[in-house]
């Protein structure tokens, strides 16, 4: 029998194709697959972005929720609606001062913050100096810049720099403007007409505030007291008439507005001969309703000082946010909701602010 002997690898080497005619990629074709590549990446980055915000929207409705829940707690538990920025005396002493936010601590469903602030003291105070340092996360929303230019102290020091201490969901201090609650005629002169408040109409002669300086000079603009969350309240959830689910408690800020103070200061006044009535000073981490969503802001997108009158006063900035078409505000009934920007001032979102005007939203 004959036996075949083939060196190794002959046969491998026999089947090999020559080198010349083997397939490959042409240039032409690896640009058409490049391409078909960059098209289906644009389609999908538009989707992958769409589906983060929605994502970050909805844990930003829900950190606001958390504050609506706390704020309802602290009501069960003192028979009143949470205040903001109270300054009173204590032991000789000016304290108090702190946001609503700073006074809903223990009342957060987060035992790390239980005791974090003081609430017997001055939120200046070496006591609270731990609690000014801390930034919150559960205060802030995700679509917001992780960082913020920040005032620290800024009627002391007017030093600013960039953190993450700000608060994003602000008590919501009613609509402006309106009379004076004093019944005086200085400041936001009325338009004339109406019924009720003097010549304010109707439901402007309704939105009382303690003071209404237009435009802004030595003031932060004024303090409207018709809504829930303002110096002084000592409200009940009963006095809001208009209904607990009409009515914002809480309202986001979380789009780039200029320098603010951190979340646990709620006045920045320091009056030392009325202390008390420093409470409606320079108010922080609380705003009137004024403006249109995403409206007024002291500063331009790139940072400089805006050039569209009227500018803002500090409690009249508008509630606004980096959501597509929006922001989110709270209820009394710690609800949540989004509210599309095209809102109307006068016919939602006034109404919306007001507590108890009889001027239910036209949503």
């Amino acid at each position: 029998m004959k036996r075949n002997h083939r060196m190794p690898g002959a046969n491998t080497a026999a089947m090999a194709r020559p080198r010349s005619a083997r397939r490959g990629f042409t240039l032409v074709e690896l640009l058409v697959v490049i391409a078909i590549i960059g098209v289906l990446v644009a389609l999908l980055l538009p989707a992958i972005q769409s589906a983060r915000e929605a994502a970050r929207r909805t844990d930003c409705i829900n950190r606001l929720r958390q504050t609506l829940l706390a704020s309802l707690n602290y009501e069960s538990a003192n028979k009143k609606v949470v205040s903001h920025g109270d300054i009173y005396l204590r032991d000789g002493q000016i304290a108090g001062a702190l946001s609503s936010q700073a006074r809903l601590m223990p009342y957060m469903e987060n035992k790390a913050v239980h005791d974090l602030v003081d609430q017997d003291t001055h939120w200046r105070s070496p006591r609270n100096r731990v609690a000014l340092e801390t930034p919150l996360p559960f205060l802030r929303c995700p679509s917001g810049k992780e960082v913020e230019l920040t005032y620290i102290n800024g009627r002391d020091t007017g030093n600013q720099e960039e953190n993450a201490l700000r608060c994003h969901y602000m008590g919501n201090m009613g609509a402006r403007p309106g009379p004076r609650e004093d019944g005086s005629s200085s400041g936001c002169n009325p338009p004339g007409g109406g019924r009720g408040g003097g010549t304010w109409p109707y439901p402007a002669s309704t939105y009382y505030q303690d003071a209404c300086v237009d435009p802004p000079t030595t003031s932060s603009g004024g303090v409207a007291i018709n809504g829930v969350i303002f110096p002084l309240s000592n409200l009940r959830l009963g006095a809001i008439s208009d209904g607990t689910s009409n009515t914002i408690m809480y309202g986001e800020i979380s789009w780039d507005v200029g320098p603010q103070e951190p979340w646990i200061v709620g006045s920045t006044s320091m009056n030392q001969d009325n202390p008390v009535g420093g409470s409606r000073g320079f108010v922080q981490n609380a705003k009137n309703m004024r403006y249109a969503i995403n409206g007024k802001r002291p500063i331009e997108e790139d940072g400089t000082p805006t050039l569209n009158p009227p500018v803002p006063a500090l409690t009249d900035i508008s509630f606004g946010s980096y959501h597509p078409g929006g922001t989110h505000f709270g209820m009394c009934d710690g609800s949540a909701r989004f509210v599309q920007e095209e809102a109307d001032v006068d016919g939602v979102l006034k109404p919306m602010a007001s507590r108890s005007s009889g001027d239910i939203p036209n949503e």
